[in-house]
């Protein structure tokens, strides 16, 4: 069964795709070492300048503050202490955040620096403001980097949620794609590290189906782990947007994904994805969670009813009414999220009763639902297995359906054969260049094809315009070569720089490796994918994408 997808069916003429990247601490930090890994962030670097070149708009969900802060007051070992993880957090934004604006610099790229919490999204009037901000910044070509305010998320620097802070923007700004870089390449059924059994999973559609083992915590220097990307997937996949799980090792890949080749773990959208206010309750923190019986499952999962007190079983968590709260079925797994109309010592106090019961249990006249129907967000739709084709790759333990979802208007043929050949050139080129050791250099660009007069009068036979135009060509590719030699020249001093500040050749003398070199020619190879514009389009975003009534639907 193919699975590959033309690139046109994720674009639309007046809307520019979204991807968002999020990169782990155990991905920027060498834990041999506790040293940044330059030679990763600048991969990373290097990625999001392809995805620009191809027409997306991209942010990055960026860990590592505390990690790099490590590396600057030269700690060994992450520390438990919140205080010094704050403090440490504080020491270290500010530097990471000059790695990437040196690096990006170098590519004549703009970055932003972007602190969120999930208390900031939980109100209603920041969550607005939240996103009209990236509206603006990607309106501006810039490229977001964001990360939670561990100076004060407090929350964050326990579990390490980043994945959740990316599922959450990608919810905010409507992405089509979000990307869980980590160490591993695929989502298995048990880790690989320990058991030899462990088997890949490539693609997930029903949420409910999947049987993996989570247990697997976070390295040293990062606190995240499998558990918190199910979650990620669950609220992405319930806003509509398709999440991968792939190997931070090759940043490159993600174009590749994009277009359908079988990397990482893809997790699909469902089919009827959340809207405008039901999005901002994904941000809403969560407070506590809520047990259900079977009958009251159906009621709220399958016929879209309200949440009664006579199908709650259990309470678990302390919370006030109007908070969130995870919905879970009789063995505590989530399907749902919501808002509560009562706190945990009212819900407690009148689980399993009647309607009739309801009223006197509370001591007191309220709602009748324990949670309204509009305030209750499902995070997985059942789907018909009858309908949908299932995984026939032996290999693969998942038994949900595999559905390869439905093209939107796309662009033109011409345009969206560019933009494959174009990704294809990048590979290519790209390794030609690695397995030299030098610079590499794409194919001259093409004319433009609207609006070419050259184009149009060789077309009718004028032959002095097919010469002045070819003339124009020859003249116009130098330019771009002494422009392309320009640009080399600044990422090498810059790279000279980084390397100094990030004991780059330090850290490589001390493994017996010529690591700098390896990054250098990374670094400089990016300036080849300029090449890609005239092939692929310019990236930005007027306000003729937006909806009228806000980013969000209403």
């Amino acid at each position: 069964m193919s699975f590959r997808r033309s690139a046109s069916q994720f674009f639309s003429p007046n809307h520019h795709p979204t991807v968002v990247i999020k990169v782990g601490t155990s991905s920027l930090i060498r834990a041999e070492q506790g040293s940044l890994n330059l030679s990763s962030l600048a991969s990373i670097v290097e990625t999001a300048r392809d995805l620009k070149a191809l027409g997306f708009n991209v942010i990055i969900v960026s860990s590592g503050a505390v990690g790099v802060g490590c590396q600057r007051l030269r700690l060994c070992t992450r520390p438990d202490n919140l205080a010094q993880k704050q403090a440490l957090a504080a020491v270290g934004q500010v530097h990471l955040m000059r790695y990437y604006d040196d690096l990006f610099s170098a590519l004549d790229l703009k970055c932003a620096q972007v602190l969120l919490t999930l208390d900031n999204l939980a109100n209603r009037s920041q969550y607005i403001n939240a996103k009209n901000t990236f509206e603006e910044l990607l309106r501006l070509g810039a490229i977001p980097i964001v990360n939670e305010n561990d100076t004060v998320a407090v929350q964050e620097l326990r579990i390490g949620d980043n994945d959740t802070l990316s599922a959450q923007v990608a919810t905010l700004v409507q992405a089509d794609w979000l990307f869980l870089l980590t160490d591993v390449p695929n989502l298995f059924t048990a880790n690989p590290n320990t058991d030899p059994d462990a088997q890949p999973i490539y693609e997930v559609t029903d949420l409910s189906k999947l049987n993996v083992d989570t247990s697997t915590k976070g390295t040293q220097w990062g606190t995240g782990g499998m558990a918190t990307k199910l979650t990620a997937a669950r609220i992405a996949t319930a806003a509509g947007c398709r999440m991968v799980i792939c190997s931070a090792v090759d940043p490159a890949n993600i174009p590749k994904i994009i277009v359908g080749e079988r990397i990482g773990t893809v997790f699909h959208p469902n089919i009827q994805p959340l809207k405008g206010r039901k999005r901002w309750i994904l941000s809403v923190p969560v407070r506590g969670e809520v047990w259900l019986d079977i009958g009251a499952q159906v009621a709220v999962q399958d016929r879209k009813k309200s949440l009664f007190s006579a199908g709650i079983i259990k309470v678990d968590g302390e919370f006030e009414a109007q908070d969130a709260v995870r919905l879970c079925d009789e063995h505590g797994s989530e399907f749902a999220r919501a808002l509560i109309n009562y706190s945990s010592h009212e819900v407690d106090k009148v689980k399993g009763m009647s309607s009739k019961e309801f009223a006197a249990g509370l001591g007191y006249m309220g709602q009748e639902e324990v949670c309204h129907r509009a305030n209750i967000c499902l995070l997985l739709t059942p789907h018909d297995d009858s309908d949908l084709d299932h995984l026939s790759e032996p290999h693969s333990p998942y038994d949900g359906p595999s559905r390869t979802p439905t093209p939107p208007a796309g662009l033109a043929g011409q345009h969206a054969a560019a933009i494959a050949a174009a990704v294809a050139e990048v590979e290519a080129a790209r390794a030609a260049g690695h397995a030299a050791g030098v610079r590499f250099q794409l194919p001259p660009r093409p004319p433009h094809h609207a609006g070419s007069s050259g184009s149009l009068g060789g077309a009718n036979g004028n032959s002095g315009h097919a010469q002045q135009g070819q003339q124009e060509q020859q003249e116009q590719q130098q330019q771009q070569q002494q422009q392309q030699d320009s640009a080399t020249d600044e990422i090498r001093a810059r790279l000279a720089v980084l390397r100094t500040r990030g004991g780059g050749q330090e850290a490589a003398a001390s493994q017996g490796r010529k690591e700098e070199e390896d990054w250098t020619a990374q670094l400089v190879a990016a300036v080849a994918a300029e090449q890609l514009q005239a092939a692929a389009g310019q990236a930005a975003v007027s306000g003729e994408d937006v909806d009228e009534n806000g980013w969000l639907p209403k």
